[in-house]
């Protein structure tokens, strides 16, 4: 059963780090570097647009979808880890 829940940490640490890219790759456009991998925006478009039907994040110029989401998954992942003490022991062996 831990390794389900460690699978989900997993996932959830993934796409945390598929946000991170795509903010990285938006700061690009501002050089003039138009670069989005279809697969990064297939991926990342679906949660991005749930986050703004519930909350309004843009502010101006300005999109705060990204940090929204980045701390919804820090939060389901510290939910996973409370709510499922195995998970966090399997995630400990992980690194170890």
């Amino acid at each position: 059963m831990a390794t389900i829940w460690l699978t989900l940490i997993i996932f959830l640490e993934i796409l945390q780090y598929l946000v991170f890219f795509d903010v990285i790759l938006s700061w690009l456009t501002l050089l003039g570097i138009q670069f989005r991998p279809k697969f990064l925006s297939d991926v990342l478009r679906p949660i991005y647009s749930f986050v703004k039907r519930y909350i309004p994040t843009s502010f101006g110029a300005f999109d705060f979808t990204p940090i929204v989401v980045i701390f919804g998954l820090i939060f389901l992942r510290g939910l996973v880890i409370i709510v499922f003490p195995g998970a966090e022991a399997a995630l400990s062996n992980l690194v170890n």
